[in-house]
């Protein structure tokens, strides 16, 4: 049996149980509403035979058939299946859970976070995580000399690293962003300018917006997340010909400080798939690559409505 809870019951779960990673909490569901009108937060009860669990999620409008239709998370992101005292969900469960959503809904994407429990099946992703269990002074350990080596660069050309809670923050970050975006071949960055403003609203303390700054502008940053136990860097942009004063290695090290400061136990720095240098970035800096997985669910219904769509496409034979 499944059913959706009410969004205040969510908010009222996650004052006392936040979730580890910001994705699977309120805020990143009501900031996905504001920016998407197709999405709603959706707060799942799933009870199988070994177990009752909670899946963050948001439920998609379903297309014009109005399809039962969930992603747990777009955008890259992750859910958590949590027991109702808070404690994370094992494989088992995760596999059992699944198993109900699948006779539940039409159509679902669901990529658990890395992090937690894993399934064996559907597609692989790959990300980078820097282990920050020991303390800043272990994960600093873990930086190759390269690494290090243009952190220090950036550091005596004056570069300087630090979250801004200034009301232009935004549009600030978005001007970098449309600069990378051109740099990218693309007309316009993949995430919306509505969606990074909602984002600051409903995350308040748990996302921050961080630029490098030097030769008296902002010439890096990044919008970054926090859960209970996961500091996540979602999004970074950079003026290309600044990238000589090293800016990325300069905010990477400051980022790693500030999530162990702030006692997180991971620095996740997201998927580099298709990116060789980005993922060398990463290796460079100490992240652990780690392989997770999206699975995607059909009910019933959904099959027969495929399978018919996909016989209307074949010619009659002669």
């Amino acid at each position: 049996m499944i059913e959706s809870l009410a969004l205040d019951a969510w908010i009222d779960f996650d004052r006392v149980h936040p979730a580890p990673t910001f994705f699977a909490r309120p805020a990143w569901a009501l900031a996905l509403a504001q920016a998407y009108s197709h999405m709603r937060p959706a707060l799942l009860r799933i009870r199988t035979p070994r177990a009752r669990l909670l899946m963050p999620s948001m439920q998609m409008r379903g297309g014009p058939l109005h399809w039962r239709e969930y992603s747990a998370f777009p955008l890259g992101g992750y859910t958590c299946f949590m027991h109702e005292d808070g404690s994370l969900a094992d494989a088992l469960d995760i596999d059992d859970a699944l198993t109900e959503l699948g006779r539940f809904c039409d159509v679902a994407s669901v990529v658990p976070w890395p992090l937690a429990g894993s399934v064996s099946y559907g597609t692989e992703h790959e990300t980078g995580v820097v282990d920050l269990s020991n303390g800043i002074d272990a994960a600093l350990a873990g930086v190759e000399g390269i690494f290090r080596r243009m952190a220090g660069q950036a550091e005596r050309r004056g570069v300087t690293c630090a979250p801004s809670g200034d009301a232009g923050a935004v549009d600030a970050y978005y001007e970098l962003l449309e600069a990378s975006a051109k740099r990218w071949g693309l007309e316009r960055p993949g995430i919306p300018k509505a969606l990074i403003s909602a984002l600051v609203e409903h995350g308040k303390d748990d996302v921050e917006i961080w630029f490098a700054h030097a030769e008296g502008r902002a010439i890096a940053g990044g919008v970054v997340f926090y859960g209970s136990k996961e500091f996540f860097f979602w999004s970074a942009a950079m003026l290309a010909e600044y990238g000589r004063l090293r800016p990325s290695n300069a905010l990477n090290f400051a980022l790693m400080r500030a999530a162990s400061h702030r006692g997180m136990l991971w620095y996740n720095l997201g998927s580099s798939e298709g990116l060789p240098g980005v993922a060398r970035f990463k290796k460079e800096m100490g992240a652990q690559s780690l392989i997770y997985r999206e699975v995607q669910l059909t009910g019933a219904r959904f099959q027969v409505y495929r399978k018919i769509r996909r016989a209307l496409r074949v010619p009659a034979a002669v």
